[in-house]
């Protein structure tokens, strides 16, 4: 990328794509403002623009940012890890940062290996919990005494050291000018945090990517790269099956890394703590995990516990497929059963019913089913409590194929859980 490839119409472009009705920046000018008069901005942004890499500093208005802190589900608020930082942007800075995420995503495919799902076009996060499942599933192909380490990262976008960060674009070959361009946004950022009353005074950002920048999932998922390749081409041995070695699988910062055996533990953590210290990513080893693909007496290796049970991607992992399925399901069933429950006190319409179950949140029921293993009694428990809502827990007056039937054929278009199921089974 180079300053004649920086066009107008992509600035123009970029306007088009900010979202409308959201909370616009500290200089108060809103995405609806420059949708209005895109064409009249467009020029002046591409004169700042341009101006502002090549002297590699931004307008000062243009780099503030303002923090608020958004408490994590079901944790401690009192405790400040508990809290999740998102920065709000002004509009000018979003139209810069979007032009270079669209050219980025452009060469992702190309950087990025195929085992980071995080951010990543026609990638999803059913992989990274299918292939956890498939080690342990085929666990009798695998000879030795092998682990599976979750890894979790501290605050991992907060802690980016940003020269690490241009050193990533550099080493993987972006051009002088995006470099720069890349620069420029972090030259002189600056936020204060938003109190109760007014805000905080400003401070410098002298590390970290920017929670609620267009560019700063593509810029993490570079880092998370690099992080790959050290592994790979490092002395850690991998979990071979058939003939193929897997070392790691990601999910943006959630990093999986699949052991031959103990010995590897404490060789892929000095890889991982010699990263550490130049990228700034440091381990938070009180909430890694272990899991052992056989059986295992050993309760933990180098302060890492071996769980039997553990919570991966919202799913949780153990060994037996039967359980599994069950241990994931059975909350999910009884608190869908619930919200249903609920509104059968409402007076909805017959289509009303057909609708409130899609509404209402069955995608935490069809995540799991991307993935797990679908016992044929829990499918049919789950088409249960649906048509049981369809028909106010009553007799189900016509024949579920008939409601399942389309509109044109005299039913209701009713997707029963169960189709459903099989449909993502045959497309994975």
């Amino acid at each position: 990328m180079n300053p004649s490839k920086l066009k107008r119409l992509e600035i123009i472009e970029s306007i088009k794509h900010l979202k409308n009705n959201k909370s616009p920046g500290v200089d108060g000018i809103t995405s609806e403002f420059y949708k209005l008069f895109s064409e009249q901005v467009a020029p002046f942004l591409f004169e700042v623009f341009l101006e502002s890499i090549k002297n590699n500093v931004l307008p000062p208005t243009m780099s503030q940012g303002l923090i608020t802190l958004i408490p994590k589900p079901k944790k401690e608020v009192l405790l400040i890890d508990n809290w999740r930082p998102i920065c709000l942007l002004n509009n000018d800075y979003k139209i810069l940062a979007s032009l270079l995420a669209k050219r980025i995503k452009e060469v992702l495919d190309a950087i990025i290996d195929e085992t980071q799902s995080g951010f990543m076009r026609n990638r999803h996060i059913s992989n990274n919990v299918r292939l956890v499942l498939d080690v342990l599933d085929y666990s009798d192909l695998i000879t030795e005494d092998s682990f599976i380490l979750f890894l979790d990262f501290y605050k991992a976008f907060d802690t980016v050291e940003h020269q690490f960060l241009f050193h990533s674009l550099e080493r993987l070959g972006f051009g002088d000018f995006f470099c720069k361009a890349i620069k420029t946004l972090y030259a002189n950022g600056n936020s204060s945090i938003k109190l109760k009353y007014g805000t905080s005074p400003r401070f410098e950002l002298k590390r970290g990517i920017r929670q609620g920048c267009p560019i700063s999932p593509y810029l993490f998922l570079l880092i998370t790269q690099l992080l790959a390749n050290s592994l790979n081409n490092s002395p850690v041995q991998g979990i071979s099956i058939a003939g193929k070695e897997i070392i790691i699988s990601q999910l943006a910062d959630d990093t999986t890394l699949f052991l031959k055996d103990a010995n590897q533990i404490p060789i892929s953590i000095n890889v991982i703590q010699s990263f550490s210290k130049a990228s700034g990513l440091y381990l938070n080893i009180k909430k890694c995990e272990l899991m052992a693909v056989k059986d295992c007496v050993t309760p933990s290796y180098y302060g890492i516990p071996v769980k039997e049970e553990l919570t991966y991607l919202g799913i949780t992992i153990t060994k037996d497929q039967k359980s599994r399925g069950l241990l994931n399901f059975n909350p999910l069933i009884k608190k869908t059963q619930k919200k249903l429950n609920q509104w059968l006190q409402r007076d909805l319409s017959l289509k009303g019913r057909d609708l409130q179950p899609w509404l209402l949140g069955i995608s935490r029921l069809t995540y799991g089913a991307l993935s797990l293993y679908l016992d044929r009694k829990i499918s049919k428990e789950i088409d249960q409590m649906l048509f049981n809502f369809l028909w106010r827990n009553r007799t189900h007056y016509i024949r579920k194929t008939v409601v399942m039937n389309t509109y044109e054929n005299g039913g209701l278009n009713f997707l029963d859980f169960t189709t459903l199921n099989n449909t993502f089974k045959s497309i994975g």
